[in-house]
C-alpha cells in the first residue's frame, strides 16, 4: 500500500519518494526541504524518533511548506500513529505571513513556524514525570559564525556539544548570518557571551581555535576547540572575571 511503501523512517521513505514522484520542481523543493531537516536533526542525534507520512493532510489551510504533529507511541517506528497519542501540532506558516505583509515594508516578510501543544494531555499521560520547570537564571553562549558560509553544521554541533555539559546554548537559526545580525540578536536575547567559529579553510583539527568574546567584561581569547568546553565551564564558575583566564 501507499502507506507501507511511503510512510515511515526518513532513510526509507526518502529514496522512494523521489524515485516515484515527479521530479518537478516544487516536489524537488519540498524533499529537498525534508532532506535537509533530517540532516539537522541526525547532528542532534534525534532523527531516529522522526516519521514520515505523506498522508498527513496539513494541520492549518496556510501550512504550504513542512508541517508536523508529535505522538506519544511506544514503538520506535509503527506502522500506524493511529493508536499513539497525539501531543503536539504544528508547522510553518510563511504564507500566512506572505498574505499579511504590509506592502509598504521594504523587507520581505520573515518566516515563521509554531507549534500548539496539548498540555492536559501530557500531564494526563505522564504525572509522575510531569515537574514545574524553573526559569533559572544563568550564563548563556551564544555560537556564532564568521565567514564559511555561515557554518550552520558547525554551529549546531557545537551547541550540542554545549547542551551536553549543560550549558546554555543558543545559535541565530538562519544559514548564513552576518556578525552584525548575530550581535543583535545576543543583544535582544541578553546574551553576553559569543563564541565564534570561522572558516578554518585546510588548518588541521588540532590547530583548530575559537574566538571566545564576552561584552560586560569586555574580553576576548582564541581558544583552542578541544578545551573550550573546560574554558567555558571555568568562565561561569568565576562569571569570567577571573583574570588569569583571559591572559
Amino acid at each position: 500500500t501507499v502507506g507501507l511503501r511511503f510512510c515511515g523512517a526518513a532513510d526509507q521513505a526518502l529514496p522512494r519518494l523521489r524515485g516515484a514522484l515527479p521530479a518537478d520542481k516544487p516536489t524537488r523543493k519540498a524533499l529537498d526541504e525534508l532532506s535537509d531537516l533530517f540532516s539537522y536533526l541526525r547532528i542532534w542525534r534525534i532523527e531516529k524518533n522522526i516519521y514520515i507520512d505523506v498522508l498527513m493532510p496539513p494541520i492549518e489551510s496556510y501550512h504550504r511548506n513542512l508541517f508536523f504533529q508529535v505522538f506519544s507511541v511506544k514503538e520506535k517506528y509503527p506502522a500506524t500513529l493511529v493508536e499513539g497519542t497525539l501531543l503536539a501540532v504544528g508547522g510553518r506558516y510563511d504564507y500566512l505571513l506572505h498574505r499579511m505583509w504590509d506592502r509598504e515594508y521594504r523587507t520581505n516578510p520573515p518566516g515563521g513556524v509554531g507549534a500548539s501543544l496539548a498540555l492536559e494531555t501530557i500531564i494526563q499521560h505522564y504525572p509522575v514525570d510531569f515537574k514545574p520547570v524553573r526559569n533559572e537564571a544563568g550564563t548563556s553562549v551564544l555560537v556564532c559564525s564568521r565567514g564559511g558560509g555561515g557554518l550552520l553544521v558547525e554551529r549546531m554541533e557545537l551547541v550540542a556539544e554545549l547542551w551536553e555539559e549543560n550549558i546554555k546554548a543558543q545559535f541565530v537559526p538562519v544559514p548564513d548570518p552576518s556578525l552584525t545580525e548575530q550581535y543583535e540578536y545576543a543583544s535582544e536575547h541578553d546574551i553576553k557571551c559569543l563564541v565564534i567559529l570561522t572558516d578554518t579553510g585546510a588548518q588541521k583539527a588540532i590547530e583548530f581555535y575559537v574566538q571566545v568574546r564576552h561584552l560586560d567584561v569586555k574580553k576576548e581569547k582564541e581558544v583552542q576547540r578541544e578545551s573550550l568546553v573546560r574554558f567555558l565551564l571555568d568562565a561561569i564558575a568565576t562569571q569570567f572575571r577571573n583574570p588569569s583566564l583571559w591572559s
